[in-house]
């Protein structure tokens, strides 16, 4: 059993006892239009009580080895800090990256240490923000990922991490880059954010840029590899601006949101990128009225997706949209 916030305007306007949310949402007022005509099939808004300190998130990393525990973490100018708190929105933790500046951290996946150490786990960190396209390179984080105290446990102190960074420039020019995923050979894929123009002066789709895994055994600044594009084009509609993606943990499709909407491709296991030629699967998520919703990751049940937003407090919200054959 759940219970689900309605919402109007940043405003809570009731709670709705839900009994099933993947079999019999009970949606009504607000939630029931949010989701009308959105490709959206359930919603579930969850309240949460989190560090104070985290008022900017911008991801929503849903850790597989430690099943219930999100990890965040707030972009420009902030410290550079790890958040973890629960399925439940409850605050489980805080940890400081050593050797790290938060110049604009926007993106963040969870991928193997190594390409050579397929059983770990390492949390990415893409201080990868660039608004002005300006930066001559970004810097990639990577950190073991925090293991958490069990339940009942008090939350734990503030502790420190030591950060792996990687120097990346991209082959043509500065980039805004707020969406970023790993694939299970340690591969960084990046995926620009903005309004991009051709020779011609015609909008162009996102770019996508990779980082190969033994890019970490290299000294001074790497350039990534221009590999394909998405069928997103960046400012062809409002809120179109893509500011996060995240690979489910089967590595067989990958959700990419915007402000405004969700859309989910099936993935090729042999490139780590999309289908070529496969359209994907899409749902609108405004209706939501997110603050600011930047992060998405993926639920436990592998079928729903994780939306967050900047925000103290911000509600989870956690959706089931149509997904692609994978």
């Amino acid at each position: 059993m759940t219970w689900t916030i309605l919402r109007k305007h940043n405003f809570y306007v009731g709670l709705l006892f839900t009994l099933s949310i993947a079999g019999c949402d009970w949606l009504q007022g607000t939630t029931r239009s949010a989701i009308a005509d959105s490709g959206i099939d359930s919603v579930l808004a969850i309240p949460t009580h989190l560090h104070k300190r985290l008022v900017e998130n911008s991801v929503g990393i849903t850790s597989v080895r430690q099943p219930g525990i999100i990890f965040g973490l707030n972009d420009s100018g902030n410290e550079p800090l790890v958040f973890a708190f629960d399925s439940n929105g409850t605050d489980r933790g805080i940890w400081r990256v050593n050797g790290a500046r938060n110049l604009d951290w926007e993106s963040a996946a969870l991928g193997p240490c190594s390409y050579a150490a397929t059983d770990s786990s390492c949390l990415y960190i893409g201080d990868t923000g660039d608004n002005d396209a300006r930066r001559p390179f970004v810097t990639i984080y990577r950190i073991v990922e925090p293991t958490l105290l069990p339940t009942g446990y008090s939350t734990p102190d503030t502790r420190s991490w030591t950060a792996e960074p990687l120097d990346v420039r991209y082959p043509d020019r500065p980039h805004d880059v707020e969406a970023m995923y790993v694939t299970p050979d340690g591969s960084v894929t990046l995926i620009t954010k903005r309004r991009l123009l051709d020779e011609s002066r015609r909008p162009r789709p996102a770019l996508v840029f990779r980082v190969p895994p033994g890019s970490w055994d290299s000294s001074g600044v790497v350039t990534a590899q221009l590999v394909d594009s998405l069928p997103i084009v960046p400012g062809s509609a409002p809120g179109r601006l893509v500011s996060d993606a995240s690979l489910s943990p089967d590595g067989k499709r990958l959700a990419v949101r915007t402000y405004s909407e969700v859309f989910v491709f099936a993935m090729d296991s042999a490139t780590g990128l999309p289908v070529r030629g496969a359209s994907p699967t899409s749902c609108t998520i405004l209706g939501l009225e997110e603050n600011q919703g930047e992060g998405i990751g993926w639920w436990w049940d592998r079928r729903r997706l994780l939306l967050t937003s900047e925000g103290r407090n911000e509600p989870l919200f956690v959706i089931s949209c149509t997904l692609p054959s994978a």
